[in-house]
Protein backbone atom coordinates (compact mmCIF):
# COMPACT_ATOMS: atom_id res chain seq x y z
CA UNK A 1 0.00 0.00 0.00
CA UNK A 2 1.20 3.22 -0.80
CA UNK A 3 2.16 4.95 2.32
CA UNK A 4 2.26 9.11 3.38
CA UNK A 5 5.70 8.64 4.61
CA UNK A 6 7.18 7.15 1.50
CA UNK A 7 5.74 10.17 -0.35
CA UNK A 8 7.06 12.44 2.01
CA UNK A 9 10.62 10.59 1.88
CA UNK A 10 10.53 10.78 -2.12
CA UNK A 11 10.08 14.91 -2.24
CA UNK A 12 12.41 15.46 0.77
CA UNK A 13 14.98 12.86 -1.28
CA UNK A 14 14.29 15.13 -4.72
CA UNK A 15 14.43 18.49 -2.47
CA UNK A 16 17.94 17.11 -0.58
CA UNK A 17 19.53 15.96 -3.92
CA UNK A 18 18.70 19.74 -5.27
CA UNK A 19 16.68 17.79 -8.03
CA UNK A 20 14.70 19.94 -10.37
CA UNK A 21 11.73 17.57 -9.98
CA UNK A 22 10.80 19.29 -6.23
CA UNK A 23 10.45 22.77 -7.72
CA UNK A 24 8.57 22.06 -10.11
CA UNK A 25 5.52 19.56 -8.56
CA UNK A 26 2.23 20.30 -9.52
CA UNK A 27 -0.48 20.36 -6.65
CA UNK A 28 -2.39 16.79 -6.29
CA UNK A 29 -5.99 16.62 -7.31
CA UNK A 30 -8.90 16.03 -5.12
CA UNK A 31 -11.53 13.51 -5.47
CA UNK A 32 -14.22 15.79 -7.16
CA UNK A 33 -10.79 16.36 -10.00
CA UNK A 34 -9.85 12.65 -10.39
CA UNK A 35 -13.76 11.57 -10.94
CA UNK A 36 -13.97 14.38 -13.66
CA UNK A 37 -10.93 13.06 -14.94
CA UNK A 38 -11.80 8.89 -15.14
CA UNK A 39 -15.36 10.09 -16.29
CA UNK A 40 -15.08 9.77 -20.04
CA UNK A 41 -13.00 6.71 -19.39
CA UNK A 42 -15.23 4.84 -16.91
CA UNK A 43 -12.36 3.52 -14.91
CA UNK A 44 -12.18 3.57 -11.09
CA UNK A 45 -8.62 4.48 -9.23
CA UNK A 46 -7.44 1.99 -6.28
CA UNK A 47 -6.87 4.21 -3.38
CA UNK A 48 -3.10 3.96 -3.98
CA UNK A 49 -3.19 5.91 -7.41
CA UNK A 50 -5.87 8.49 -5.71
CA UNK A 51 -3.32 8.91 -2.75
CA UNK A 52 -0.25 9.48 -5.78
CA UNK A 53 -1.86 12.04 -7.51
CA UNK A 54 -3.39 13.54 -4.92
CA UNK A 55 -0.60 14.04 -3.22
CA UNK A 56 0.83 15.38 -6.98
CA UNK A 57 0.29 15.57 -10.25
CA UNK A 58 2.74 15.64 -12.20
CA UNK A 59 4.93 18.02 -13.12
CA UNK A 60 3.82 21.69 -14.07
CA UNK A 61 5.71 21.62 -16.92
CA UNK A 62 4.74 18.50 -17.60
CA UNK A 63 6.27 14.87 -18.04
CA UNK A 64 8.20 16.06 -21.71
CA UNK A 65 10.00 17.98 -20.15
CA UNK A 66 13.07 15.95 -19.25
CA UNK A 67 15.23 15.78 -16.87
CA UNK A 68 12.48 18.18 -14.64
CA UNK A 69 10.01 15.37 -15.10
CA UNK A 70 12.51 12.28 -14.07
CA UNK A 71 11.83 10.89 -10.63
CA UNK A 72 15.42 9.19 -10.19
CA UNK A 73 15.28 5.66 -10.75
CA UNK A 74 16.60 5.16 -14.12
CA UNK A 75 14.40 7.70 -16.81
CA UNK A 76 11.39 7.18 -15.33
CA UNK A 77 9.31 9.99 -15.36
CA UNK A 78 6.27 11.50 -13.36
CA UNK A 79 2.81 11.55 -15.03
CA UNK A 80 -0.34 13.82 -14.53
CA UNK A 81 -3.34 11.65 -14.32
CA UNK A 82 -4.53 13.65 -17.61
CA UNK A 83 -1.18 12.47 -18.97
CA UNK A 84 -1.21 9.24 -18.01
CA UNK A 85 -4.84 8.63 -19.40
CA UNK A 86 -3.75 10.57 -22.92
CA UNK A 87 -1.23 7.54 -23.04
CA UNK A 88 -3.86 4.67 -22.14
CA UNK A 89 -6.23 6.09 -24.76
CA UNK A 90 -2.74 6.18 -27.49
CA UNK A 91 -2.04 2.92 -26.65
CA UNK A 92 -5.45 1.28 -26.82
CA UNK A 93 -6.05 3.19 -30.13
CA UNK A 94 -2.59 1.60 -31.26
CA UNK A 95 -3.71 -1.76 -30.84
CA UNK A 96 -6.01 -2.30 -33.32
CA UNK A 97 -8.89 -4.23 -31.76
CA UNK A 98 -10.10 -5.95 -28.65
CA UNK A 99 -7.82 -7.80 -26.12
CA UNK A 100 -7.68 -11.36 -26.21
CA UNK A 101 -9.33 -13.23 -23.55
CA UNK A 102 -6.48 -15.80 -23.80
CA UNK A 103 -3.17 -14.40 -22.95
CA UNK A 104 -1.71 -16.92 -25.46
CA UNK A 105 -3.50 -14.81 -28.29
CA UNK A 106 -1.83 -11.77 -27.07
CA UNK A 107 -0.49 -9.64 -30.00
CA UNK A 108 0.64 -6.43 -28.41
CA UNK A 109 -3.06 -5.17 -27.54
CA UNK A 110 -3.24 -3.19 -24.80
CA UNK A 111 -5.71 -3.45 -21.85
CA UNK A 112 -8.41 -1.14 -20.74
CA UNK A 113 -8.09 -1.89 -17.45
CA UNK A 114 -4.22 -1.29 -17.71
CA UNK A 115 -2.91 2.61 -16.84
CA UNK A 116 0.53 3.91 -17.05
CA UNK A 117 1.70 5.73 -13.75
CA UNK A 118 5.79 6.43 -15.21
CA UNK A 119 7.01 6.97 -18.91
CA UNK A 120 10.42 5.86 -19.99
CA UNK A 121 10.83 6.88 -23.57
CA UNK A 122 8.02 4.30 -24.75
CA UNK A 123 8.13 1.94 -22.14
CA UNK A 124 5.81 2.12 -18.85
CA UNK A 125 5.19 1.12 -15.83
CA UNK A 126 1.32 0.49 -15.32
CA UNK A 127 -1.05 -0.17 -13.03
CA UNK A 128 -3.68 -3.42 -13.28
CA UNK A 129 -6.92 -1.36 -12.59
CA UNK A 130 -8.40 -5.01 -12.36
CA UNK A 131 -6.89 -6.24 -9.40
CA UNK A 132 -8.64 -6.99 -6.50
CA UNK A 133 -8.07 -5.23 -2.78
CA UNK A 134 -5.66 -2.47 -1.77
CA UNK A 135 -2.57 -3.22 -3.58
CA UNK A 136 -2.49 -1.75 -7.34
CA UNK A 137 0.18 -4.51 -9.04
CA UNK A 138 2.75 -2.77 -10.64
CA UNK A 139 3.34 -4.77 -14.84
CA UNK A 140 6.43 -3.50 -16.68
CA UNK A 141 5.75 -2.71 -20.56
CA UNK A 142 9.27 -2.80 -22.04
CA UNK A 143 10.86 -0.84 -25.28
CA UNK A 144 10.34 -4.73 -26.64
CA UNK A 145 7.12 -5.88 -24.45
CA UNK A 146 7.28 -9.42 -24.14
CA UNK A 147 6.09 -10.12 -20.68
CA UNK A 148 3.35 -7.63 -19.68
CA UNK A 149 1.55 -9.83 -17.70
CA UNK A 150 3.78 -10.46 -14.89
CA UNK A 151 3.49 -7.82 -11.56
CA UNK A 152 6.65 -6.59 -11.50
CA UNK A 153 5.91 -5.38 -8.20
CA UNK A 154 3.15 -6.50 -5.66
CA UNK A 155 1.86 -2.84 -5.92
CA UNK A 156 2.77 1.10 -6.31
CA UNK A 157 3.72 1.69 -2.69
CA UNK A 158 6.81 -0.47 -3.21
CA UNK A 159 7.71 1.30 -6.22
CA UNK A 160 7.84 4.62 -4.51
CA UNK A 161 9.25 3.50 -1.39
CA UNK A 162 11.80 2.10 -4.07
CA UNK A 163 12.42 5.02 -5.62
CA UNK A 164 12.65 7.04 -2.15
CA UNK A 165 15.21 4.70 -0.51
CA UNK A 166 17.39 4.18 -4.04
CA UNK A 167 18.12 7.95 -3.67
CA UNK A 168 18.39 8.43 0.20
CA UNK A 169 21.03 5.16 -0.17
CA UNK A 170 22.57 7.19 -2.86
CA UNK A 171 22.21 4.65 -5.63
CA UNK A 172 20.53 7.69 -7.91
CA UNK A 173 22.12 11.05 -7.30
CA UNK A 174 21.14 14.40 -9.28
CA UNK A 175 23.94 15.72 -11.07
CA UNK A 176 23.66 19.33 -11.56
CA UNK A 177 26.55 19.37 -13.44
CA UNK A 178 25.15 17.30 -16.38
CA UNK A 179 21.73 17.65 -15.17
CA UNK A 180 20.53 14.19 -14.88
CA UNK A 181 20.10 11.46 -12.60
CA UNK A 182 23.46 9.42 -12.17
CA UNK A 183 23.91 5.98 -11.03
CA UNK A 184 27.22 5.98 -9.02
CA UNK A 185 27.76 2.40 -9.18
CA UNK A 186 26.54 -1.54 -9.31
CA UNK A 187 22.84 -1.89 -8.21
CA UNK A 188 21.80 -4.40 -5.73
CA UNK A 189 19.31 -6.76 -7.87
CA UNK A 190 16.10 -5.05 -5.44
CA UNK A 191 17.34 -1.54 -6.73
CA UNK A 192 17.95 -2.54 -10.45
CA UNK A 193 14.38 -3.40 -10.92
CA UNK A 194 13.13 -0.45 -10.26
CA UNK A 195 14.93 1.42 -13.40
Amino acid sequence: MLRTEDLLRLEAAWRAQGAPIAGDLAPGLNDAEIDALLAADELMLPAELRRWWGWHDGVRSGVWNEPVSQVGAGSWAFLSLSEALEQRRSEISMGGGGFPADPDDWAGQWAPWWLPVALAGSAYLFADLSAEGEKTPIHLWAQQPDDVFTARFPSFGDVVAGWADGIERGFFVWSAERNEWDTPGNLPTEVLRLV
